[in-house]
This record gives structure tokens, sequence and C-alpha cells, in this order.
């Protein structure tokens, strides 16, 4: 459980239940260092269990 993050959590909730009832999404994460991302995604991996889970992700560039 991740303190201040229910909102955040609740949404991650939604879209596994969306792909378990057989429906598509997607979610991008961003925010500045150390706010918590990672962790409030591997709550979500564990919430996951039994699905598959892809992982990305990018890096900034300027053109």
């Amino acid at each position: 459980m991740l303190h201040g993050r229910d909102g955040e959590a609740a949404a991650l909730r939604g879209l596994l239940d969306g792909a378990r009832a057989g429906r598509s999404g997607a979610l991008v994460l961003r925010g500045e260092a150390g706010i918590g991302k990672t962790a409030l995604l591997e709550q979500a991996v564990a919430e996951a269990a039994g699905m598959t889970v892809v992982r990305g992700s990018g890096v900034e560039f300027e053109a």
C-alpha cells in the first residue's frame, strides 16, 4: 500500500480490471525523479498476478 497515492492506485486497478474483462488500455506515467513512479508500478505488477506485463521506458530527447 502506497500512502497518498490512492487516486493513482485506483486508476491502475481500473486498467487491470478492464484488461481482465477483455478491454484494452494504456497508461503513461511520468513525473520528476523520486516521486514514487517505480513503486506505484511495482504495486500494479504485483496486483496483475497471472497477467502478462510489458514494461517500457524512454529517455528525454531534444532535437
